[in-house]
């Protein structure tokens, strides 16, 4: 019996690693039940006051207009779909703003290390006042300087294919055809034929110091055999936008409402400027030995930081970037505030007619999944990038 007491002969209230477990164990316990506790009251208190609860509105029509949707929709779709088409809507600012945000703030990131004094100084500028003013500020900005483009009769017209208003931004898209999917398929395949080939030319690049430029043999590798099968199998159509009607607004290929234009441009801005002074202190974090090496070794500026620098500023960088990515997402709530009709906008606009309580965990829900989608990504590919340097 005595030796149930003992761990690897120590007794277990003295066994660090028991009292470890015990105390955790009792932590995991308290948290849970004070959850228990908080979930079980609010649901007595909802029926004691006879707050509307529940999912089932969810299959009734929603009868609510969206004006700008990804997905066809409906005022006599269902509540649920109606949400589904709004948080489409969240998700393609949000993808957007991530993908131009990286680009923007590393590009504003490198420049502000530059040793050409005007560039280095519109860097700081950039950095310094877009970040420092509030974001809720620069979309109404933004918005007013778009509500101050012309009507769409007088829109702006460039190349006779793309028309820019106060209704926003009228572009060529393309439009699927038949072998939509055959070609779709070419293109993935070309994808990967360009990136074998681009590490095989970064590679040779690196161990003979021979310029083999493998970016740009990429692309071109990619974008011919897109359209080599562009040309063969013919899978879609380039739709052009025509202005029709009394009021000239033009019809076919795709829109960038005024809103959501406002709304990309803010987000886009606000967000890089955060991203740059990440780039700026990652590459910075790089000791100057590594450089000293590097162009010793006759590598020029360019390949110094590709191939020397910012794989290690990668380290870095990722980790509080990820964070960045978060608050973009977060941010586009913001899109309420300036008319666009994104997740909570349109689920604001439901509670008038159905329970307020169901929408507002769906909302919740929805950008918490949406957040830790990015946060899986983002920590995948720096626990990538950390072990290929170990």
């Amino acid at each position: 019996m005595l030796r149930l007491l003992y761990v690897d002969g120590i007794p277990v209230w003295r066994n660090i690693v028991v009292l470890r477990w015990v105390v955790q164990i009792f932590s995991a316990v308290l948290v849970l039940s004070a959850i228990g506790l908080f979930f079980v009251n609010v649901s007595r208190e909802i029926e004691a006051r006879e707050i509307p609860f529940g999912f089932s509105f969810l299959e009734r029509a929603a009868q609510i207009p969206i004006g700008e949707t990804i997905i066809p929709y409906d005022p006599s779709d269902t509540y649920l779909y109606g949400l589904v088409a709004a948080a489409l809507n969240t998700l393609k600012a949000s993808i957007l703003g991530v993908i131009l945000a990286t680009l923007i703030g590393i590009l504003v990131g490198v420049a502000r290390l530059s040793p050409n004094w005007l560039l280095n100084r519109i860097a700081l500028a950039y950095i310094e006042v877009f970040r420092n003013v509030p974001l809720l500020v620069q979309l109404l900005f933004w918005l007013f300087i778009v509500l101050s483009l012309p009507r769409v009769r007088d829109s702006y017209v460039l190349f006779d294919a793309f028309y820019l208003s106060n209704s926003g931004l009228y572009l060529p898209w393309p439009a699927a055809q038949e072998g939509f999917w055959p070609w779709a398929a070419a293109t993935a395949i070309g994808i990967v034929i360009a990136v074998y080939v681009g590490k095989r030319l970064m590679q040779r690049e690196t161990e003979t110091g021979k310029k083999s430029y493998p970016i740009l043999a990429s692309i071109a590798i990619a974008v011919g055999i897109a359209a080599v099968a562009l040309l063969v199998l013919a899978p879609m159509t380039l739709e052009i936008p025509k202005p029709e009607g009394r009021f000239a607004r033009p019809q076919g290929g795709a829109q960038l409402g005024g809103s959501f234009t406002a709304l990309l441009v803010g987000l886009v801005i606000y967000t890089s400027a955060f991203i740059a002074e990440i780039v700026r202190a990652g590459i910075q974090s790089v000791t100057k030995g590594q450089t000293e090496a590097a162009r010793s070794l006759g590598l020029s500026t360019g390949l110094t930081l590709r191939h020397v620098t910012f794989p290690q500023a990668l380290r870095v960088v990722i980790p509080p970037t990820i964070s960045q990515y978060l608050n973009l997402t977060k941010n586009s709530s913001l899109a309420a505030a300036i008319g666009y009709q994104d997740l909570v906008s349109v689920a604001n606009t439901m509670t008038q007619i159905a329970p307020a309580i169901s929408l507002i965990a769906m909302v919740m829900l929805t950008y918490l999944a949406m957040s830790l989608t990015y946060s899986l990504i983002g920590n995948l590919y720096n626990r990538s990038i950390r072990f290929k340097g170990t």
